[in-house]
């Protein structure tokens, strides 16, 4: 008995640090859903499956280190070497944009309760084509996020998981 209690707790240390990870949000760019403090559970890439428009995951440093490299000056300010919380808004092969605030993906407006559309008033972007391979993420706090706007789709590969707790564990 003692010694199958140990190889658990060994199996799930190892496992905790490969499969689960604890992450605390550092930013309101994901707020309603998330504020600065909260902890969730993020399930790490490849256990996290394929993400779907709606998941929130969490990008690498690669993402913004990438988008600061290739692109205008306005990307070379954005904070890089950090891990991001974002909304998956859009996946390789979609066509986003915001109408006045409201998030549009392939011609057709999508409903978003987590939004506070009221503070997008008047706001328009895009339609941009996510390539194969990319996702499309934006903060639920549209108004105040970096996001997919400003540093381009985040790769596949750069996403280090999905968070699988549907509420931050404060």
């Amino acid at each position: 008995m003692g010694r199958t209690l140990a190889v658990l707790a060994v199996g799930l240390a190892v496992g905790s640090h490969w499969v689960v990870e604890p992450i605390r949000v550092s930013s309101d760019s994901m707020s309603p859903t998330l504020s600065p403090g909260d902890h969730v559970v993020l399930l790490r890439t490849p256990w996290a499956g394929t993400v779907s428009r709606g998941d929130v995951v969490v990008v690498g440093p690669g993402w913004a280190d990438r988008a600061a490299a290739t692109t205008n000056a306005g990307a070379a300010q954005v904070p890089t070497g950090t891990s991001w919380v974002k909304r998956v808004v859009a996946v390789g092969g979609d066509v986003v944009g915001l109408e006045d605030g409201r998030l549009v993906v392939d011609g057709v407006p999508v409903t978003e309760p987590w939004v506070d559309e009221e503070s997008m008033d008047g706001v328009w972007f895009g339609p941009v084509a996510v390539p194969a391979g990319a996702v499309f993420l934006m903060g639920d706090d549209r108004a105040r996020s970096v996001d997919s706007r400003a540093l381009g789709p985040a790769l596949l590969d750069e996403l280090d998981g999905r968070v699988v707790t549907p509420w931050p564990l404060s």
